[in-house]
């Protein structure tokens, strides 16, 4: 549940993913067991014939070496024979643990919940616990467990009983397999019972996970901010950024064949390459003091200034930085680039 009454909002991809990397994640610990307790079972049921294979010539061979008193070897084949029958069962244990936990929340690796909280040991917040929904839940939850314990046990044990009389004439080892067998239908019964309970635990570890990550409206704008930046920042960045384009288009400007420009209000650069250009392209255009700027550099490092109202404002008003102009200005404008190219004797 959310700590704050003010924490209304849902956790934001950010918010996320930080308590992610916090190490807090959706997870039920009862859903592993419930799968562990199903699988294992459901492996058992095919592999204990194998397996009481095995245990059969490792007591024919005990028993026929008995008579020569070496207990190593014999101590020896053993360990090996129970490490053997063992170790399938628990690496299926343990693939199923991480199974359980990957299908909740993934692959994650930190060790941010091991580091100790004083929050833990604040006696206030511990008595909170105690009174929590969550305590209350985990209270009922254990309770159904136990039940649920308690009734497969006792019809369990009540069938092994029927059949306890019967059992006292049949061999040992048919013995101890009907025993084997009933204790895994118990624990296939119990994986059975364990998954809407499970299931119940999951929902409600999703819901506390959810209203635990909950941020108040102020803490969803701060985030917002960050991620944004400051206005003030922003405001800065652009400012700078505009300078910097700027500068760069300042000093496109004494290397263009002509600036087009009514007397004081629009500038507008342009540059033609025969053989490399299709058409004339604008590298610097601007307005009022932008224009007077640019007009004023094109003095100082002899650039053609072409006074053109009309142009000036049609192509500043059509064409971007970089842009080629129009085809319908290809005319007017070759007539006057081909007039500087005269005065200048550039001309083919």
């Amino acid at each position: 549940m959310a700590k704050d009454p003010s924490k209304t909002e849902k956790a934001t991809p950010r918010r996320r993913q930080k308590a992610r990397e916090e190490g807090q994640v959706l997870k039920s610990q009862d859903v592993p067991i419930a799968i562990s307790l199903l699988v294992v079972s459901l492996m058992l049921i095919f592999y204990l014939p194998f397996a009481f294979g095995k245990l059969r010539e490792l007591l024919y061979y005990v028993l026929s070496q008995s008579a020569y008193l070496d207990l190593k070897p014999l101590l020896i084949t053993s360990v090996y024979v129970f490490a053997f029958l063992i170790l399938p069962v628990f690496l299926l244990l343990l693939t199923i643990g991480i199974f359980g936990n990957v299908i909740q929340f993934g692959f994650i690796f930190t060790f941010k919940p091991l580091i100790p909280k004083l929050s833990n040991v604040n006696p206030i917040t511990g008595i909170q616990r105690i009174f929590s929904l969550k305590t209350l839940f985990e209270t009922v939850k254990s309770s159904l467990k136990l039940a649920v314990a308690v009734a497969v046990g006792y019809f369990a044990v009540v069938h092994i009983l029927s059949g306890f009389n019967s059992l006292s004439f049949i061999p040992l080892g048919e013995q101890i397999e009907f025993l084997a067998k009933a204790s895994v239908l118990l624990f296939f019964t119990f994986g059975l019972l364990s998954v809407p309970i499970a299931g119940l635990d999951f929902l409600y570890r999703r819901w506390e996970y959810e209203e635990n990550l909950k941020m108040s409206k102020q803490e969803v704008k701060e985030e917002r901010k960050q991620q944004e930046g400051h206005p003030l920042i922003k405001s800065a960045i652009r400012r700078r950024q505009r300078e910097i384009a700027m500068k760069r288009m300042m000093a496109e400007v004494p290397k263009a064949d002509v600036v087009i420009t009514n007397p004081t209000h629009y500038a507008v650069a342009l540059k033609y390459e025969r053989g490399k250009m299709h058409a004339p392209k604008v590298v610097a255009k601007g307005v009022d003091k932008v224009a007077l700027k640019i007009k004023e550099i094109a003095f100082e490092n002899d650039v053609p200034v072409e006074e053109n109202p009309e142009l000036a404002r049609t192509l500043y008003e059509s064409c971007e930085v970089g842009d080629y102009i129009p085809e319908e200005f290809y005319r007017v404008v070759a007539k006057i680039l081909a007039r500087i190219y005269r005065q200048k004797g550039k001309m083919p």
